[in-house]
């Protein structure tokens, strides 16, 4: 339930209620919840293999259900976020999804845990997750400061980077350690502690109450699709993402498999690479605010495509040796740069380009076309892969995304300059 005093003002802010003690809590609960989603991240295909002894193609299944609900569930969820408060469901889905997670070490502890069980569980996961996430992003420009939407970005997406190395590196110990399903109970205590700081998260606004009367669903999910369709600068951005999508489906579906067996870095030199890369994805975050200040927003998306394309290209031509380690530790760093600096840098913009009312289906569109190609694109590369070769599976991804990348250069995109967020 709301208040008068919940409900939004023009702009979409809420009115007389301190946003920033309201950030830290949101940030800190996010974090702390994503660190714990990258503990199942490790545990559940640990449990299918060591537990279930799950062959490759029912490990790849179990991926797919945990990804498939980006193509589902976007959309729908760009509405619920305009029918529910925003506090509200960081709340109910963080719950939701530990009663869910403790289902899994109940179930092994009871001798009933199954292959059609974990899918299940992926799936409910995913599908929690995706609404989730929805939620937090849809909460950062309302709890940012005048003139602070793209630093707000950088710092959640700088937070959710951190917490996804700690969470691996946790998840990987406590299996070890515990086994994977015990491990679980972390994911399920993280949860719980981020829906509490979600609690303490007072200064969202509630649903707008001079909202027209509850339409269908498919009817509001339209009008988001449309708006981003006929907007001069989202609709060329929207194009240029959804295949970035596609080619980094491409291009990271078997790029774990090759660097292992062709390339042969080792577990240790996959795992430096990995590192590099989250080094890179955090740099990426913190640097974006201060670029597109300097250079204006299209010059960071455009510059920022190109080197994400740029440096998928060490993997297609590295041999076995130290020295190419090292190169794929540097093309790690920088992929993850670019792609986290114009991860903040788009979504920042779809939120200058959008009205308050219809923000969070325009960000869930976004999601929708980019999430939501990835599962596709990985169905698409094992196929390939079995007529072709890994490499040239991987070449095609790079391709895809220069040509992306050329083709923003003579959009409109390319002509923004930093946008002025004191009236969002």
């Amino acid at each position: 339930m709301t208040t008068a005093s919940e409900t939004r003002n023009a702009s979409g802010r809420s009115e007389g209620r301190p946003t920033g003690r309201s950030l830290a809590f949101l940030l800190a609960g996010e974090g702390i919840g994503f660190a714990g989603s990258s503990v199942h991240g490790v545990a559940l295909p640990a449990l299918a293999v060591l537990y279930l002894g799950a062959a490759p193609g029912q490990v790849a299944l179990l991926a797919f259900a945990a990804t498939v609900p980006a193509l589902l569930v976007s959309l729908p969820a760009g509405v619920l976020l305009d029918r529910y408060p925003l506090r509200a469901v960081l709340v109910t889905t963080d719950l939701s999804a530990a009663a869910v997670v403790v289902m899994i070490p109940a179930a092994a502890v009871l001798g009933v845990l199954t292959m059609p069980l974990l899918y299940s569980i992926a799936l409910v996961l995913g599908s929690l997750s995706v609404l989730h996430t929805a939620a937090s992003m849809a909460a950062v420009p309302l709890l940012a400061g005048p003139g602070k939407i793209h630093q707000a970005n950088a710092h959640f997406t700088a937070v959710l980077t951190t917490a996804g190395v700690a969470g691996s590196a946790l998840g990987t110990m406590l299996v070890a350690m515990a086994g994977p399903a015990r491990a679980l109970l972390a994911d399920v205590v993280t949860l719980v502690v981020s829906a509490c700081c979600a609690i303490r998260v007072r200064a969202l606004p509630g649903p707008d109450r001079a909202r027209p009367a509850k339409r269908r669903m498919l009817d509001e999910i339209r009008e988001g699709v449309l708006y981003s369709v006929r907007d001069d600068v989202l609709r060329p951005l929207f194009l240029i993402l959804t295949a970035t999508g596609i080619g980094s489906g491409l291009t990271t579906t078997l790029l774990a498999y090759h660097l292992l067996t062709t390339v042969r870095v080792g577990t240790t030199g996959l795992g430096l690479i990995m590192a590099a890369g989250s080094l890179g994805g955090l740099i990426g975050a913190l640097i974006a605010p201060r670029l597109v200040r300097r250079y204006g927003s299209g010059s960071v998306l455009a510059v920022g495509f190109v080197v994400h394309a740029l440096m998928q290209i060490p993997p297609l031509v590295a041999e076995p040796g130290r020295a190419w380690l090292a190169v794929l530790m540097f093309g790690s760093c920088g992929h993850f740069a670019a792609a986290t600096c114009v991860g903040t840098t788009q979504r920042s913009v779809q939120q200058w380009s959008s009205p308050p009312h219809l923000r969070a289906r325009v960000q869930q569109t976004a999601l929708w076309l980019i999430n939501g190609a990835r599962p596709l694109a990985a169905l698409a590369a094992g196929a390939l892969a079995s007529l072709t070769s890994v490499r040239t599976v991987m070449l095609a991804g790079v391709l895809v995304l220069l040509l992306s990348a050329s083709t923003l250069w003579r959009s409109p995109v390319r002509l923004l300059a930093a946008k002025d967020e004191g009236n969002i």
